[in-house]
């Protein structure tokens, strides 16, 4: 007895724990293009940030990122920056907020307040545990509407990187 066929499970790969961990959502690490965390959190009560999704940035984003290593440039490339990434998530609000509305711990949020972090290339873990001066927090949409702003350029769609990560398809 004990029938010995049949193809081997490999198990070499893949998490050890048969747990799905927010990790799966790692987005691949671009080399060339910085890469901004994008993070949502109750505006009242605990002030918890978490992840909703990793964009990438273009030459410009990365140009402004240098930026904030200058304390001469840091506030301007702070401003575009946060006025960039905040158009790409205005643009696509209402969706964010509907994905966000079924996160558990953001159910009874009366009010959402978004954040961003530059993505740690060298510890990409640490956006699920971010520190709290590195996450700049997105003003309301009247302040990223700067004039003459290259609006968004180089942002994918916020909302549809969220949608691939929390495996929502239309």
């Amino acid at each position: 007895g004990g029938g010995g066929g049949g193809p081997r499970r490999d198990n070499s790969s893949g998490s050890k724990s048969g747990q799905p961990t927010m990790e799966q959502y790692m987005p691949p690490v671009d080399p060339d293009n910085e890469q901004f965390v994008i993070y949502v959190r109750s505006k009242k009560g605990f002030k918890s940030w978490y992840p909703l999704n990793v964009v990438t940035g273009g030459s410009t984003a990365n140009t402004l990122v240098k930026g904030l290593d200058s304390s001469l440039s840091k506030e301007l490339a702070l401003s575009s920056l946060t006025s960039n990434i905040g158009q790409a998530i205005y643009k696509d609000i209402e969706q964010l907020e509907q994905m966000c509305r079924r996160m558990p711990m953001l159910k009874a949020a009366k009010e959402l307040e978004y954040g961003f972090m530059v993505l740690d290339k060298l510890d990409p873990k640490s956006m699920f545990k971010p520190p709290g001066d590195k996450v700049f927090v997105i003003p309301p949409e009247e302040e990223t509407r700067l004039p003459a702003q290259k609006v968004a350029e180089g942002f994918q769609s916020a909302a549809d990187k969220v949608k691939d990560m929390l495996g929502m398809k239309k």
